[in-house]
């Protein structure tokens, strides 16, 4: 080796000398450390991480490796959609686990709307001390169970935690990721009629979701411990439309529309457990479609090209379902299950699926 490869050989090695926490001067800063979180939304149907697209507002709380709480931090709007976005824990070495909310919008906007305006997820804030368990979120809703909206929406609300702890060590930041689920959901149901197309009018039917998923515990898991909180939700919004008009045709087909939004969905052992989809006809007074929802949605995973998802996963990674019930008088035929932004359909007739 000659004489300028040798100086410039330890010229480069004293600058990454420098660079490195292990280099020991009294003039250089502390090396960073403590605990980065990144965040993903994808467990989803898409498998596609839409955190940046669909999440404002992030809150972590943060537990030794015993369960107790330490802290929580939170951070909404246009920094969560920067690329390349993390929320940093100044912490000394240790092992830590936590637990994440996340909502679409600012959650203390939520809570500053009352109960008319619209159900909100109310979540219970942890005491110093307290264990993972004090984390829940309870949806909102009136003395007679039901679910009120305010013609809008319920707010998005995923969960996310790492309850394996994860090792925070001296003069180093250790890197997490923190997957979440979507407990919310929105279904669409929409009837047709077989005989008469163009006499269906939304006006003329009752739709209603009775499901016990009002309160949702530290671990995702829905608390159904009492009957009394048998939720009732009925349409956010419902409108009839008509089909496109064919040439030559003597009428136009029409559609009713009624579209919801609920909490957590859980597929149970027992069918009896499940929630419940109910049409009923209020000129007759007939209940027309009476369907177990979780069973009848989780069907629909059988239209993947490759067969992977239990009932419950399917339902947890899928979010924007549609029924559509084809009537015959007060009586319906066969039902379309379809789910969005994917090409997944299924036909359900009534003997297979009726209650």
């Amino acid at each position: 080796m000659n004489r300028q490869s040798s100086i410039a050989c330890w010229a480069l090695l004293a600058l990454a000398a420098m660079a490195s926490c292990e280099y020991i001067h009294d003039d250089l800063e502390p090396c960073p450390s403590g605990l980065r979180l990144t965040f993903e939304y994808d467990y989803n149907l898409q498998r596609a991480d839409m955190f940046a697209d669909h999440v404002g507002d992030v809150t972590v709380y943060l537990f030794d490796e015993n369960g107790s709480f330490l802290t929580s931090r939170s951070e909404h709007g246009d920094a969560l959609a920067a690329d390349g976005y993390e929320m940093h824990f100044d912490l000394p070495p240790g092992r830590y686990q936590y637990l994440v909310s996340a909502f679409q919008c600012d959650y203390d906007e939520l809570t500053t709307f009352s109960l008319d305006d619209g159900a909100a997820f109310i979540r219970t804030e942890p005491a110093a001390g307290d264990s993972l368990s004090a984390v829940t979120h309870t949806l909102e809703y009136d003395a007679a169970g039901y679910v009120t909206h305010g013609g809008m929406p319920l707010d998005t609300l995923w969960h996310g935690m790492r309850t394996e702890p994860v090792e925070v060590v001296l003069d180093r930041i250790t890197r997490d990721t923190v997957s979440l689920t979507r407990n919310t959901k929105e279904i669409s149901v929409t009837l047709r009629e077989i005989d008469d197309p163009t006499r269906i009018d939304v006006d003329d039917y009752d739709f209603r979701i009775y499901a016990r998923n009002a309160h949702l515990l530290w671990d995702n898991s829905v608390d159904e411990s009492t009957d009394a909180d048998t939720l009732v939700y009925t349409p956010y919004a419902t409108r009839n439309t008509d089909d496109r008009p064919v040439e030559g045709a003597t009428g136009v087909g029409r559609m009713a529309h009624a579209d919801f939004m609920t909490s957590r969905l859980i597929y149970h052992d027992r069918a009896e457990d499940d929630a419940i989809l109910s049409i009923t006809n209020r000129r007759t007074g007939v209940e027309v479609a009476r369907v177990d929802l979780p069973d009848i949605l989780s069907r629909l995973r059988t239209a993947a090209d490759i067969y992977r998802y239990s009932p419950q996963e399917f339902l947890d990674r899928g979010h924007e379902f549609q029924l559509v019930f084809f009537l015959r008088g007060d009586t319906w035929e066969y039902v379309n299950v379809e789910i969005s932004a994917l090409s997944w359909a299924r036909r359900i007739q009534y003997e297979t699926i009726g209650l």
